[in-house]
């Protein structure tokens, strides 16, 4: 990992220590969590010369931002949990440009 994963990882952690002890609600930490993971997916995908430590941190920015969103509506299970990451995973893929990476 370099500096800009540190950064992403510094970024939200920042964020979640922010976000607790203002008391947000579901709906503004989704907003927020969602801004912040889509703000990243490009560094994350584009300035982390490892493939497998991008793709590790693309996850993980898909279930930090997919946690609220879950929350707030109440998924709940792996069953119903999986696709909801998922979702947010192609969708940060997709803002980061995922296609033009090499990936071999």
């Amino acid at each position: 990992m370099n500096k800009y994963g540190l950064g992403v990882l510094a970024a939200v952690f920042g964020v979640v220590v922010f976000a607790v002890p203002i008391g947000l609600r579901y709906s503004q930490a989704t907003l927020l969590f969602g801004l912040i993971a889509a703000i990243s997916a490009p560094i994350v995908i584009h300035r982390i010369p490892d493939k497998n430590w991008s793709l590790g941190m693309l996850l993980g920015l898909s279930l930090f931002a997919s946690f609220p969103f879950k929350k707030l509506f109440q998924i709940d299970g792996f069953a119903s949990e999986i696709p909801v990451t998922l979702a947010y995973a192609t969708t940060l893929w997709v803002i980061g440009f995922g296609w033009k990476r090499s990936w071999r």
